[in-house]
């Protein structure tokens, strides 16, 4: 064995630059996330899950006032620690699809409520929207059958979604 010194010429690890590239893909990906903060929201704040529910519950109704079929609302709090509720609708179009996700977006933004993703809107078999606390499912009905998140999710309370409002009107409406 030697004495010789073993010295590391390779370079110092450095982060790539980040590329900043224009195009219609780019554009499109910003507009699936809004806006929020790099933190997770408290587990702890008792409030947060009652808000989640209430939003849950507008969103259920968005759905069956755009005709969505076999709308669920699904309590996930003691099944997963991923999300609290999941809500879960047939829509028989891809238009129908297109419509109850928009006005989910409109409505959860209007309440303050930002999107953390969405994901299967263009090709409008299966729709999620992520909020975090809660998570709205749109699906065409072969892909609900096929996919079967309740059968899956077996475990989770169903809850009543109309028993907070009258018929036809929603939390923030006048």
């Amino acid at each position: 064995m030697s004495d010789q010194k073993i010295t590391d010429t390779s370079p110092a690890f450095e982060p790539a630059p980040k590329l900043r590239t224009r195009n219609r893909h780019t554009r499109a990906i910003q507009a699936i996330q809004d806006d929020v903060p790099h933190h997770a929201t408290e587990r702890r704040e008792p409030r947060r899950a009652a808000v989640a529910l209430e939003r849950a519950r507008v969103c259920a109704r968005i759905a069956d006032d755009n005709r969505g079929k076999d709308i669920l609302l699904l309590d996930l709090r003691q099944t997963t620690p991923l999300v609290d509720f999941f809500v879960i609708v047939t829509a028989v179009s891809r238009r129908q699809a297109s419509a109850i996700a928009i006005e989910v977006d409109q409505s959860m933004k209007k309440l303050g409520e930002a999107k953390l993703g969405l994901e299967g809107s263009e090709e409008g078999r299966w729709t999620l929207i992520d909020y975090g606390d809660f998570v709205v499912h749109i699906f065409s009905p072969a892909d609900r059958v096929y996919y079967a998140l309740e059968e899956i999710w077996g475990d989770a309370p169903q809850l009543d979604w109309l028993d907070s409002c009258s018929e036809g009107t929603h939390p923030g409406e006048s």
